[in-house]
């Protein structure tokens, strides 16, 4: 099926849906959502794109389950993924449109640091083996709001460049190197780690944000396992033709990915922070 017909077939909170938050046209969308709540930056990419194809349209929150079949998934070994009911990874943005016999659609998360990352582990997701989306994986590109420009002229482009060709353009606007792109990624999954131990004990009701924070390092986690995989270079260099042995240093990588455990987060209490930093005060003296 194709991912016009796919995504269009998702139905939304506006018919009593559960699959999205909003799916139809692009121009209804903006129209019935107050501009102060939506980003300045993604309103004016989207007002962009709409002015250039009002026929595009826009799937706002789309949400699926957790592929726990997919083998990318099994190899990353993290079972807290699989702890989660329901359909926990979220979509923030798909801007999707057909021009010319083509269909194209493109993920958007909001700009923050890291974002970028996190987009590439929901196009990742969303392309895995065992996905609806699997045979669209050349029609999908990720990219993060870092500007209005950036996200009209992606949209663009993948109705004029491959997918795989713009896809690599966008990674290499934010990392040279697999080395910048784990260093980034375990800045964010320590933030989140410190974040976590912060919040959650004040929390009465922590669902949501634990979910968040397992997502958010799964995704990591896909993404340096992932990146490191289809990286031929390695392959031949580091691995001499060896795929056993590139996968099993992928692993790695994504074992590296810093976390609290499921259980854990549901067990922190108030002041458990507080006694932690004093009891690792001590040890140091």
């Amino acid at each position: 099926m194709s991912i016009y017909k796919i995504l269009s077939d998702k139905n939304d909170s506006r018919t009593n849906g559960v699959d999205s938050r909003f799916n139809g046209y692009l121009e209804d969308y903006l129209s019935t959502v107050a501009e102060d709540e939506l980003d300045p930056v993604i309103h004016e990419a989207f007002a962009v794109i709409r002015d250039e194809d009002p026929e595009t349209k826009i799937c706002v929150g789309l949400r699926t389950d957790v592929n726990d079949s997919a083998i990318s998934n099994q190899i990353i070994r993290y079972k807290d993924i699989s702890k989660l009911s329901g359909k926990p990874i979220v979509y923030p943005y798909i801007v999707y449109g057909e021009k010319n016999g083509q269909e194209r659609a493109l993920i958007v998360m909001p700009a923050g640091k890291c974002n970028y990352i996190y987009a590439k582990g929901l196009y990742y997701c969303m392309t895995e083996p065992g996905s609806e989306f699997i045979d669209c994986k050349n029609e999908i590109v990720a990219v993060a709001a870092d500007s209005a420009q950036k996200v009209s002229d992606a949209y663009a482009s993948l109705f004029k460049t491959k997918a795989g060709a713009l896809q690599r353009t966008l990674d290499h606007d934010v990392f040279k190197s697999y080395e910048e792109l784990k260093a980034a990624a375990m800045e964010a999954a320590e933030a989140q780690v410190k974040e976590c131990r912060e919040i959650l004990p004040e929390l009465s009701d922590r669902t949501s944000t634990i979910y968040r924070y397992v997502v958010n390092w799964f995704l990591l986690k896909k993404v340096l396992y992932v990146q490191y995989m289809v990286n031929k270079n390695f392959l031949n260099t580091i691995h001499e033709g060896n795929v056993r042995r590139q996968r099993n240093q992928a692993k790695l990588h994504a074992d590296d990915i810093p976390i609290v455990s499921y259980s854990e987060m549901w067990r922190m209490q108030k002041g458990s922070l507080e006694a932690q930093e004093e009891a690792e005060a001590v040890s140091v003296e």
